[in-house]
């Protein structure tokens, strides 16, 4: 089980945003925006009405399980881990762990120690080292894989168990994913799960694999944060790496990832029948590594592995079907001469004339389940089929009855929602819910078809047909329930919470979306709360998602009604206003600004506390170039036959210096305009990598003039004049700049800014020096980028009051067919 993730609370509460908004994630590292380019790249574009152009419901009334399938697979970009890939679809996930690209080398002291390393031995790594560090670069590279959950460990058994099922689902079911447009997703998604496995496999020179990886992190460091992945720094959550080796084995983690490699070179055998290969042999030889050296890994106390049997059943069953290869069944079955079994089903059955009753499911410890449906579809015996559909059976609750007569079924809530167990109900049910979808696919009878038609109204519960009245599945429900509420809004889960303190109440409102999220469900009473610090009920994870990813695929599969599927989603739809983007544009925000407020004032001196915040989240990032400038006026001072050389800057606080490393480094008095006598302060940040807020108290202090009397008067100064005197504010006379860049605010008299103003927070640049403005993402390239920029912001205050440089039909004004020119050109 997992633990929760500990609730620290800070006093550190984020500023107020400006005006003239900007979104957070158009920065330096933009990512690829929306709309055309993600039609162009082949990510669906959802049109219809109700939540973000996502209908919940057909037009018969059914609930899309097409769309809900679409909407699944996003929760798995929410949990991608190390640098960002080009075809992540989430703007508000960025780069994230790249210390795991290079762990150190060096053995940690004991396990679960709170340290950066791995956790082999000294002689082991020496013995190794050329297979651990083919570089000789003193680390190891782990990067890439999932998040488990909310949190940021990458545990072996979920990893695996997710990967395994997913793959199995788009073995079962392509047809499926094509018809929702999501086979190319899905089989990218898996990718990610079996590139990070490829690479945690160390090999010798022979092939026979002599380490694996199966975890980084460490479940306890890690809970104690709460924030985004991209800012979590391994000097205060190490991440170590532990490892399946001969002396300090590992079957269950290793048999796991044998299976995923198993069933996913099934599914890229066709498409990429090298890569194929390359997971088959890996799968063939970790498999044997972790036969022969039997024994649990480390999970921290976080995914306790009851025995490795199942798990080893799990590879050898599709290692047979990727084979042909007979004694891999034979490993599961075997018995000796008395009919005892000696193969892998001994753990849980005595003999060949004793039966068992499952009343668990296929999940991340136990996967008999999976075993038997795919060992009775491999050999068709009718033993193994009757054990598969006990169990689906049972789950129902008694809403299908047992073939033998039995009487022991499932617990359900009130409403008829089967709960294996209240911490993540719903992903224990998904998982049944796939179960019974297969078995539909290989016995196609009347019993096979109440299964299903059993599993159709446990969907229907999670999406919304439940006594609370929203759907489980975040992003994606009806017109709403319970408040108006349409979906579960708080999920467990830190990227899509984004707090900024350490806090899960703050904010109070998730920063982003997490789009196709199973939560964890109803009690066994039929109760859900969605609070995010519930984490019992609205848990998210990757093995609670691929079972609803596996069931929807079987919806589709033999329950979709409404618009014929080959409809939806459009991959190339017209450019039009009623195209909704998908995932929707999130409100904007100014990422970097400054908030001031007056320290001290007398008639010689301006004191002010002046506050730099970098509060970035699409996506979280920290900077190393930001400063902002303090202008002033010296009118009076020259009146009164002073210069600036009258004028001290004096720094009274400097909290960079105080509570980091570094400092802000200010000087001046600079000349902006010197003959206006328009001068400002510079105070630079640059260097150290911040994100969140930095304090600064300066004063400006002018010396008597030749009467003896100060003539210091701050209030014809551009950034005095922004600052209310009731207390701090955002103050955008106070202009922030990124490497020398003005990012935010306002200079003197509007000085300073070529062109027309940002547009979504980045300021656009004319690569043609025609006085049309192409680059609007300003990174110097005509690209798909700046049609979506285009595209999102036609009817912005930044393009409206500046037409002429966007009107590139040269009719007069900007719309949709300058958006269409801008696409032509690139």
């Amino acid at each position: 089980m997992k633990r929760s993730d500990t609730e620290t609370n800070s006093t550190d509460t984020p500023g107020s945003t400006a005006t003239g908004r900007r979104p957070g994630w158009i920065t330096r590292r933009s990512a690829l925006a929306a709309g055309v380019g993600l039609a162009m790249a082949g990510s669906p574009l959802l049109t219809g009405t109700g939540l973000a152009g996502t209908p919940a419901k057909t037009e018969s009334g059914e609930y899309n399980y097409a769309h809900a399938l679409q909407q699944s697979l996003y929760f798995y970009d929410a949990n991608r881990c190390g640098p960002k890939a080009e075809d992540d679809r989430l703007p508000w996930r960025g780069d994230c762990h790249l210390t795991d690209q290079e762990i150190p080398l060096e053995p940690i002291s004991e396990k679960g120690a709170s340290e950066n390393g791995v956790f082999l031995s000294e002689s082991f790594i020496d013995d190794h080292r050329e297979i651990l560090d083919p570089e000789g670069t003193g680390t190891v590279d782990l990067s890439g894989g999932y998040h488990d959950a909310g949190d940021h460990v990458k545990f072996g058994l979920p990893q695996a168990y997710s990967a395994s099922t997913l793959a199995w689902e788009l073995y079962e079911f392509p047809e499926a994913f094509k018809a929702a447009g999501q086979y190319e997703e899905a089989t990218r998604l898996l990718r990610g799960f079996t590139d990070y496995f490829l690479k945690s496999t160390f090999r010798n020179d022979d092939g026979d694999v002599v380490a694996f990886c199966y975890q980084v992190g460490e479940g306890v460091a890690d809970h104690d944060y709460w924030g985004p992945p991209e800012l979590q720094r391994t000097s205060e959550q190490p991440r170590p790496a532990y490892f399946a080796t001969e002396d300090k084995p590992g079957s269950d983690q290793t048999a796991g990832a044998a299976a995923a490699l198993a069933v996913a070179s099934l599914v890229f055998e066709d498409d990429d029948p090298d890569y194929a290969a390359e997971c088959l042999d890996a799968a063939t030889a970790l498999y044997p590594f972790a036969r022969s050296n039997r024994g649990l890994g480390y999970n921290g106390g976080f995914y306790g592995s009851t025995y490795d049997d199942d798990e080893l059943a799990w590879a050898a069953v599709w290692l047979h079907i990727a084979t042909g290869e007979d004694h891999y069944i034979e490993h599961i079955t075997e018995t000796d001469s008395e009919g005892n079994f000696t193969g892998y089903l001994r753990r849980i059955i005595d003999s060949a004339g004793d039966n068992w009753e499952n009343i668990w499911i296929h999940s991340w410890d136990t996967v008999w389940s999976g075993v038997f449906l795919k060992l009775a579809a491999a050999t068709d015996n009718e033993r193994w089929w009757s054990i598969a559909r006990w169990n689906l059976e049972y789950w129902t609750g008694g809403a299908v009855d047992h073939e033998d007569g039995d009487t022991d079924y499932i617990a359900t809530t009130p409403d008829g929602f089967s709960v294996l167990t209240t911490w993540g109900s719903a992903r224990y049910n998904a998982a049944a819910q796939f179960c019974a979808m297969v078995y539909r696919k290989y016995r196609d009878t009347e019993k096979a078809r109440a299964l299903t038609d059993w599993a159709k109204t446990q969907m229907d519960y999670i999406m919304g047909e439940n006594p609370f009245g929203y759907s489980l599945i975040v992003g994606f429900g009806a017109d709403g329930g319970e408040d108006g509420k349409a979906h579960a809004e708080h999920p467990h889960h830190r990227a899509a919470h984004g707090s900024l303190t350490n806090s899960m109440d703050d904010p109070s409102q998730h920063r982003h979306t997490l789009w196709g999220a199973l939560v964890g469900g109803p009690d066994g009473e039929g109760v859900h709360e969605d609070v995010t610090s519930e984490y019992d009920v609205n848990e998210v994870a990757i093995d609670f998602n691929v079972g609803l990813v596996g069931a929807l695929a079987g919806f589709v599969e033999y329950y979709h009604e409404g618009e014929p599927i080959e409809e939806f989603p459009p991959q190339d739809p017209p450019l039009d206003d009623t195209i909704e983007r998908f995932p929707p544009m999130e409100p904007p925000i100014d990422p970097y600004f400054v908030t001031a407020e007056l320290a001290q004032e007398t008639d010689a001196r301006t004191q002010a506390k002046i506050t730099l915040y970098n509060r970035s989240f699409n996506p979280p990032h920290y900077e190393d170039g930001l400063s902002a400038r303090y202008f002033f006026d010296i009118s009076e001072l020259r009146e009164a036959g002073q210069t600036i050389d009258a004028v001290e800057v004096a720094v009274m606080y400097d909290e960079q210096e105080a509570r980091y490393e570094g400092e802000c480094d200010v000087t001046g008095p600079h000349a902006w305009d010197e003959e206006a006598g328009i001068y400002y302060v510079d105070m630079d940040w640059s260097g150290p990598d911040i994100y969140g807020k930095r304090e600064l108290q300066i004063a400006l202090i002018a010396a008597q003039a030749d009467d003896f009397e100060p003539h210091w008067d701050p209030t014809n100064d551009h950034s005095y004049r922004g600052i209310d005197p009731d207390g701090a504010s955002v103050v955008p006379e106070i202009p922030v700049y990124l490497d020398g860049e003005l990012v935010y605010g306002e200079e003197p008299d509007g000085s300073g800014a070529d062109g027309p103003p940002a547009v979504d927070g980045v300021r656009p640049t004319d690569p043609d020096d025609d006085g049309l403005y192409e680059d609007l993402s300003g990174d110097g390239t005509l690209n798909f980028p700046d049609v979506n920029r285009l595209f999102q912001n036609t009817d912005s205050a930044a393009i409206q009051d500046n037409s002429a440089y966007y009107d590139f039909t040269d009719d007069g004004i900007v719309d949709q067919q300058d958006v269409l020119a801008l696409f032509e050109m690139v």
